[in-house]
């Protein structure tokens, strides 16, 4: 999630007139400030929790990412929660000041991330293009009625995770209602130009970006 997540926003940036905001909503990864290289102070949960409390907010809570990507995530976090209320709050705020607004809300198992998921305009389910993957994607997606929203399923290929479930893939994305988008294998993120990653997933990308301008 978190890579998609930052390519998203990394490639919605280079060409928005708007800043672009990249968000996680704290959590024991740390995903998304690892791939965009910039750590902001502040969590989307962290930020949650001071507006619920009714504690200041410093006014620049983000790090500067590459290309004029503004990111709100920081290192793993194992106690923030963040709260129903001030999350959707804060992000509706966000939505307000920036061209695009990507959180990545992990495996949503905390209220934080719960309430990302109420909040999205949109939302990608983003899971390995793997039999354990599938398998792991109908569990979680079981307990989630069908949103009122646009969902896209998003299946990242797996090296090492053998042929893909295609059909099983194609399957979990009518269950949703929603379109497949099929990743190629990107190899070890981290280590990876962002332009490198960009073109090797350009049609993901394009693919995703138009169902988000939707």
């Amino acid at each position: 999630m978190s890579v998609l997540a930052h390519l998203i926003a990394a490639t919605a940036a280079a060409s928005s007139e708007a800043p672009v905001l990249l968000a996680d909503t704290g959590g024991p990864t740390g995903g998304a400030a690892l791939y965009s290289g910039a750590t902001a102070p502040l969590t989307l949960a962290d930020i949650s929790e001071r507006v619920s409390a009714q504690e200041p907010v410093p006014p620049r809570f983000w790090a500067d990412g590459s290309l004029g990507l503004r990111v709100l995530a920081g290192a793993p976090q194992f106690t923030v929660q963040g709260t129903d209320d001030s999350v959707r709050r804060v992000l509706g705020d966000a939505r307000a000041a920036h061209g695009l607004t990507v959180v990545d809300a992990g495996t949503l198992s905390r209220p934080a991330e719960q309430a990302a998921l109420a909040a999205a305009s949109h939302v990608a389910w983003v899971l390995p293009a793997t039999r354990s993957g599938l398998a792991r994607g109908e569990r979680v997606l079981d307990r989630i009625t069908r949103l009122s929203r646009p969902e896209i399923v998003v299946a990242r290929a797996d090296a090492a995770g053998g042929k893909a479930p295609l059909g099983g893939l194609a399957d979990l994305a009518d269950a949703r209602g929603a379109p497949l988008v099929l990743v190629p294998f990107l190899g070890q993120v981290t280590d990876r130009p962002l332009r490198d990653l960009q073109l090797d997933a350009a049609v993901a990308l394009q693919a995703v970006g138009g169902l988000l301008s939707r």
